[in-house]
């Protein structure tokens, strides 16, 4: 159930259609036919999916997602130099207000239509996005909520 939810929660996060496939047969007692009838007598027709028995399902298996990958991700350094990521995306620090800007090559951000997620790397940090001028801006805070320099990673999905 857990893995179901935590899968649930990422397709509404991400925007993504998804299948799953799961073979139920050795399971629920039932033949490799191409239809089965419920204890309610209702006779259930599997899809595609379901018909594919190298692949799990929601109960173990494994998650089959459908969609778009993500538009820019990566790592930035404290300094605001960018360490490793897509090759879409620059970066940089802006001392004057102490945030990071990152521009995504081709796109003119703003923050609503993206869903982005920052993640302090090695740092005790908490980090926010915003977005001025076409640029995903992110704001990092240590724990007495002070701004200051961090090292993050980051990913965006233009759903």
């Amino acid at each position: 159930m857990f893995k179901l939810t935590i899968s649930s929660a990422l397709v509404l996060f991400l925007g993504l259609s998804t299948a799953y496939a799961q073979d139920d047969s050795a399971a629920n007692g039932l033949d490799d036919s191409s239809s089965s009838t419920a204890a309610t007598g209702v006779t259930l027709e599997p899809d595609d999916a379901e018909l594919d028995a190298s692949q799990g399902g929601p109960d173990g298996g494994e998650l089959i997602l459908l969609g778009k990958g993500p538009l820019a991700y990566g790592t930035v350094r404290s300094n605001g130099a960018k360490y490793q990521g897509s090759n879409n995306w620059s970066s940089s620090y802006n001392g004057t207000y102490k945030r990071y800007e990152i521009t995504i090559t081709s796109n003119s951000y703003y923050y609503l239509n993206y869903a982005t997620v920052v993640t302090p790397a090695g740092d005790s940090r908490f980090c926010k996005t915003s977005s001025v001028g076409g640029k995903l801006l992110v704001y990092c805070y240590d724990h007495a909520g002070n701004v200051t320099p961090a090292r993050f990673g980051f990913l965006t999905f233009k759903p």
